[in-house]
């Protein structure tokens, strides 16, 4: 389908661009080539080059983590025929393929529509795939189940053709409570589920938080509305989208996220162009508001950490481990069987890589969990030390420099040791290949982020490594290692964790009450 653009921003980017949004990607397979304009339009197809010489990736769209077992069933043959048997989860809940050829692009396009799916605005200057909580439902802490309004949000944005050409990316988030699972804070919009009393009665709805995001230049989002009601919140959504299409920088890509319009402009300004956006299409505004409200919904922990969990149905949610979040698609295949035989016929991908199967009965538990064993994932370490999140690194980016699945396995080795059985469940690390932070390691209680260590002789591969953050908070700087000395230093940080930690304390939160300075007085003595 045509999609022309409005034409405002004339810069080269911006005019190509404007060209359209069509491509022939059976004509391509006959040309044997892409031209610069083409690969540029290609990411609206999902459709991004790849490290390797004459292979691409595509992402798949999976709007809130949500497939069913026929869907799971088509990514398994998909990745059999044209991506060497092999996907990757990513921390936005998609599916990505590498090692495709130019020349099957289309074919495994069309494969993917059997089965209701699609890579189209999987890239490219538009919104992308709208994230939710990965516990939703499952959760009891959770106010409603939010992943319904991240599909919802998916379908609704992506009718307007106004949003089609958007300064750079715009992503969005669901989170089911202020525990914050659906990581808010970091990215352009954080919608939070909300309980309240207004006016004597219980009122369901959000909080709105924007302006967060990662990579270079990083910001913790800022409240922009304490509650929007359930049934506006579609509209608010395109009210931020717009506010960020009309002043968004379109001639510096590097400063072009709503983050720096946030930064630039003030959230008070901000709201106010929001507001003016909702009247002007004639929308209500009177009954949202924006200073501060209590929830009386109950307390929510500092972190949800279980690998299963009780539904208010009687079911179980079971999460499954997905080491580097690569699976086959002989596993993937098992895995849409399991949801059948066991659970809901339904797959969920995860912000962690990981997946997950619900209404499993309890007595199915035991059972579902040998299954998974049997095909080389795991059920144990879910959503824990061992669960660690790397980026796909050198082996597929072009803009990585560090291995990080190297330095995945390499930690896994530390992490079995005994001494750390008391901390499994109370630290989760994540590693970057690069500043761009598509492992969203600063968030975490133990991050790496790639980079390249001077020496005498040039320079070798390393990481800065943060410990102690939090979903609202970056972690503190501990130093810049190689990475043959990441190993010893990880054990010097985890060692001086179980040393300092009080009982039950995440290592963030340990870092919270004592700060970084005892970790990094540890580590330079240790190496």
């Amino acid at each position: 389908m045509q999609r022309k653009l409005t034409g405002i921003y004339r810069t080269e980017e911006e005019e190509i661009k404007e060209a359209g949004f069509v491509l022939d990607f059976d004509e391509i397979a006959r040309k044997g080539d892409m031209s610069k304009e083409e690969k540029l339009i290609a990411k609206w197809y999902g459709v991004y080059t790849s490290r390797q010489p004459g292979n691409f990736m595509a992402r798949v769209v999976i709007p809130g983590g949500i497939m069913t077992a026929q869907q799971a069933r088509c990514f398994a043959s998909t990745s059999y025929k044209y991506g060497q048997g092999i996907m990757n989860i990513t921390t936005r809940q998609a599916i990505q393929f590498h090692w495709l050829k130019m020349g099957h692009l289309a074919d495994m396009m069309r494969e993917l529509n059997t089965a209701h799916l699609t890579t189209f605005h999987g890239c490219g200057d538009v919104t992308r795939i709208v994230a939710a909580c990965p516990l939703a439902e499952s959760c009891e802490y959770a106010r409603f189940d939010v992943r319904k309004y991240a599909v919802a949000t998916q379908k609704y944005l992506g009718s307007f053709r106004d949003l089609d050409n958007l300064p750079r990316k715009f992503k969005i988030t669901y989170s089911g409570c202020d525990t914050g699972c659906g990581q808010p804070f970091i990215n352009c919009v954080g919608i939070v589920a909300q309980q309240v009393e207004i006016n004597g009665a219980t009122e369901f709805g959000f909080k709105v938080i924007i302006g967060g995001g990662l990579g270079w230049k990083q910001f913790i989002g800022q409240q922009l509305f304490s509650f929007v009601p359930q049934n506006q919140i579609l509209e608010v959504t395109r009210a931020i989208a717009l506010l960020y299409r009309d002043y968004g920088d379109r001639t510096n890509r590097i400063k072009s996220r709503l983050k720096y319009v946030v930064h630039r402009k003030g959230i008070d300004f901000c709201r106010d162009i929001v507001l003016a956006n909702l009247k002007a299409e004639g929308k209500r505004v009177d009954n949202i508001l924006y200073s501060p409200i209590s929830e009386t919904g109950g307390d929510v922990p500092y972190r949800i950490q279980e690998s299963m969990y009780a539904a208010a149905d009687g079911t179980t949610t079971v999460g499954i481990r997905v080491p580097k979040g690569e699976l086959t698609y002989r596993q993937m295949n098992v895995i849409a069987e399991l949801s059948e035989e066991f659970g809901n016929q339904h797959v969920y991908t995860t912000n962690r890589q990981n997946l997950e199967l619900k209404g499993v009965k309890p007595s199915n538990v035991a059972a579902l969990q040998q299954r998974i064993r049997d095909i080389g994932l795991y059920t144990d370490g879910f959503y824990g030390i061992q669960d660690i999140v790397p980026c796909v690194g050198t082996t597929y980016c072009p803009k990585a420099v560090s291995e990080t699945r190297a330095l995945h396995d390499s930690l896994q080795t530390l992490l079995q040791l005994d001494k750390y059985a008391v901390i499994r469940n109370a630290a989760l690390i994540n590693i970057s290949g690069c500043p761009n932070s598509c492992s969203q390691y600063s968030i975490f209680d133990i991050g790496f982020r790639g980079m390249r260590i001077r020496e005498e002789q040039g320079s070798v591969e390393g990481y800065e490594m943060r410990i102690g953050g939090s979903h609202a908070s970056f972690g503190k700087v501990v130093g810049e290692f190689k990475t043959t000395d990441i190993p010893e230093v990880a054990e010097t940080v985890l060692d001086t964790f179980v040393k300092l930690r009080t009982e039950s304390e995440t290592l963030a939160q340990t870092v919270q009450r004592i700060g970084v300075e005892p970790f990094k007085e540890a580590v330079l003595y240790a190496i």
